[in-house]
């Protein structure tokens, strides 16, 4: 059987990448180099680059907080660094029940530091922040990203080993079990 975390894994083209998040192939271009949404990657020519679901969730996010009047640049900044979708959602709680944190779980939120730049902090000094609901943007992603590995797992060979349904079923059911911990219902 094929283990959910070969799933979250599963790494798409650049191109693929460009169809399953909205975008065209040289914003993505322009993501990794011109704004350095990806600071932890190596750059220029010669360098495979490939997109996971976490950084597929980055890149989505990007463009959500871009229709939320971020500019790319900004948008970019503030994903740039710390913790992303898939990692809000999975750890937004505390204590071993892993209590959530806030009324909405896998929440990201944005303030403006002295310079003027979106920074992923939330606090008494901040007077406005702006809310990143990363369920949805998961949810919105999701049904494409399962089609593609879905297409991809019937390719002979396939480009990893094992039982691609099954694989899906697992992650989906992570899913389903990691929502219901967050909403405080049953799976």
């Amino acid at each position: 059987m094929m283990e959910p975390v070969r799933i979250e894994s599963w790494a798409f083209s650049r191109s693929d990448a460009a169809v399953l998040v909205g975008m065209t192939g040289g914003q993505i271009g322009n993501y990794l180099t011109r704004y350095d949404l990806f600071p932890e990657r190596p750059k220029g020519k010669g360098y495979h680059v490939d997109f996971k679901l976490a950084d597929l969730l980055r890149l989505c996010a990007v463009k959500v907080l871009i229709a939320s009047h971020f500019t790319p640049e900004q948008a970019a900044f503030a994903m740039r660094t710390g913790r992303g979708l898939l990692s809000a959602m999975r750890n937004d709680g505390w204590g071993d029940d892993q209590e959530p944190l806030h009324t909405y779980p896998g929440t990201l939120f944005f303030g403006r530091d002295s310079a003027g730049e979106f920074v992923r902090a939330d606090g008494p000094h901040v007077v406005v922040a702006t809310l990143l609901r990363c369920w949805p943007i998961f949810d919105d992603l999701w049904p494409r990203v399962r089609a593609k590995i879905r297409d991809e797992g019937k390719l002979v060979p396939a480009p990893y080993p094992g039982d691609v349904e099954a694989g899906i079923d697992a992650f989906e059911a992570e899913i389903a079990a990691l929502r219901a911990r967050r909403w405080n219902k049953g799976a």
